[in-house]
């Protein structure tokens, strides 16, 4: 091997440990501390703050992807703030029309545990309707703005009846089961009485655990929550005034409430944002997510019209109609 083949080999070899130690080095931070300061506020690093909990888009299962919002990773998250000892409480940003029942219960359940031992103020900006208002009821405070979409709190789930268009097409399904209800959630055939109750039943069982929890959370009656929880939306404006939200205003107005309100402080309190995961490092998520409302599952949420365009007419349809 000449000198420059070697000279080569050598140099590949050092950037191959450089970017090994690197990546060491990027995990043992991670271990050694999950929330962190805000690019540019060097000293602050290691400081006591507030952590900054977000939930955007579709609440799922899972932990969502690199980048994602699945429900395992914001309880991870919440998780490490609640064991944090630099954390003094929560700002929980939400921008979220809901997800499904036991995702959302999932976070909601870890969210009053963290409120316990720390106090959660939360702040809405677009949307928190269904699911993602779920999630706000398990704050000590919530804010909205007067143009914000707040409530749709009930429980859906959607069966398509295509028997009559089959039948009118020629088309016949052949459906082999084992089980009278296997088929159920299938929309080859007409839902039967029996079924349709049956399916009332899992809807109505999630929705008494809804209200519930709101009114656990809001530490309001069951009969005030049930005034307001029909599935009905409301303008922030409205909602303050059926005392489904406290207060107007975001971030700066919620994180100024925690520190005097619930910490009782004067001090700078920096927010603290979770560390990205290892490949979030190099990839930024992506959402871009159908989600199916007619795949029998039950969600706490509120649908936007193109979703349920993609229910009705499929996504191909979808896009070429867009």
């Amino acid at each position: 091997m000449d000198r420059s083949r070697a000279a080569v080999a050598l140099a590949l070899g050092l950037a191959t440990v450089s970017l090994l130690l690197g990546l060491l080095q990027i995990g043992m931070a991670r271990k050694s501390q999950d929330f962190t300061a805000p690019a540019g506020a060097l000293f602050n690093a290691g400081k006591a703050g507030i952590a900054l909990i977000e939930v955007r888009g579709v609440i799922e299962d899972g932990s969502g992807g690199p980048g994602g919002q699945g429900a395992d990773r914001i309880v991870e998250r919440i998780r490490s703030a609640q064991e944090d000892p630099a954390v003094r409480g929560m700002l929980l940003s939400i921008n979220s029309p809901g997800g499904t029942t036991g995702a959302t219960k999932k976070i909601y359940d870890k969210l009053i545990e963290f409120r316990k031992e720390k106090p959660i103020v939360c702040y809405v900006t677009d949307i928190a309707a269904s699911g993602g208002y779920y999630l706000c009821s398990a704050a000590n405070k919530i804010y909205a703005y007067r143009g914000s979409i707040i409530g749709s709190i009930g429980v859906i789930m959607i069966h398509p009846d295509a028997e009559e268009l089959l039948r009118k097409v020629g088309l016949t399904v052949s459906v082999i089961k084992a089980g009278r209800f296997k088929d159920m959630s299938y929309p080859f055939r007409t839902m039967t009485e029996e079924e349709r109750l049956m399916n009332q039943k899992l809807v109505d069982d999630a929705y008494e655990q809804f209200v519930r929890d709101v009114a656990e959370g809001r530490r309001q009656p069951e009969t005030n929550v049930r005034k307001w929880a029909e599935g009905k939306i409301y303008s922030g404006t409205s909602a303050k005034a059926e005392q489904i939200i406290d207060e107007f205003g975001g971030e700066t107005e919620a994180l100024l409430s925690m520190k005097t309100e619930f910490i009782k402080t004067k001090d700078d309190l920096p927010l603290l944002r979770p560390r990205k995961e290892f490949f979030e490092e190099f990839l930024t998520g992506l959402s871009g997510r159908s989600y199916d409302l007619s795949s029998g599952r039950v969600y706490y949420l509120y649908p936007d019209s193109t979703t349920v365009a993609r229910m009705i007419l499929g996504p191909d349809l979808v896009k070429i109609a867009k």
